[in-house]
């Protein structure tokens, strides 16, 4: 029982420095103010296209729902940063869905108090740097999405919106854990972009995500 409580206590822990890192990656990209859609939005692009810099997904599987992804754990990881200070609630409002009242709420990173927790982890022996610098890039890529179509990137993107996932269905993509074959389309394509360009002209993992990050936009805009 002490066993399975450490390992839930290190997934929080975890769960929470991701979401730091997004956070932080976010602001620096201009968004300092993220609402609960696009947050969630932008940690599903961190899972899909996260191989394409040779990084493991961090979740993987994720249930296809109506309103868009979802991740109950970094949800919870973003309130616990509320409640330590290194978070804070930048927007709560009422928003009216066909009579169906829900809380719109919009998250922001406390700069001065987390940029020593991130110089720490950043100092961290097991910490990959290469992680930082695709949380960079992607959220500047995301950040060229207009703000009121950012969540709908996410419903467009080519794993989410593959043929064969319905709703209330678990999509599965490969991610090189428990030998799963299912494929990421989102990496696929995002690699595939390689065939277009010249012969002599390698393009580097930050160009492959920015250019699939730039078809989303165009899209979700559409």
């Amino acid at each position: 029982m002490t066993e399975t409580h450490d390992l839930d206590r290190t997934a929080e822990t975890r769960a929470q420095v991701r979401v730091l890192r997004m956070l932080s990656a976010l602001s620096a990209a201009g968004v300092e103010e993220v609402g609960v859609q696009d947050f969630h939005a932008f940690a599903f692009f961190t899972e899909v296209l996260a191989p394409v810099w040779g990084l493991d997904s961090p979740t993987g599987d994720i249930l296809k729902e109506e309103g868009g992804p979802h991740y109950p754990m970094l949800q919870s990881a973003l309130g616990r940063l509320v409640g330590l200070g290194l978070v804070r609630v930048a927007r709560l409002t009422g928003d009216d869905c066909g009579g169906r009242w829900r809380l719109d709420v919009a998250f922001a990173i406390r700069a001065q108090a987390a940029a020593p927790v991130i110089a720490l982890l950043d100092g961290m022996p097991d910490e990959d740097p290469t992680v930082a610098k695709f949380l960079e890039q992607l959220a500047f890529s995301f950040a060229d999405i207009p703000p009121d179509r950012r969540d709908d990137a996410a419903l467009v993107d080519a794993l989410w919106s593959a043929a064969g996932y319905d709703e209330n269905r678990l999509i599965k993509f490969a991610d090189g854990r428990d030998g799963r074959t299912a494929r990421n389309y989102s990496a696929d394509a995002a690699r595939r972009f390689q065939r277009f360009a010249p012969n002599d002209v390698n393009l580097s993992p930050a160009e492959q995500t920015s250019l699939y990050m730039s078809l989303m936009r165009r899209r979700a805009s559409a």
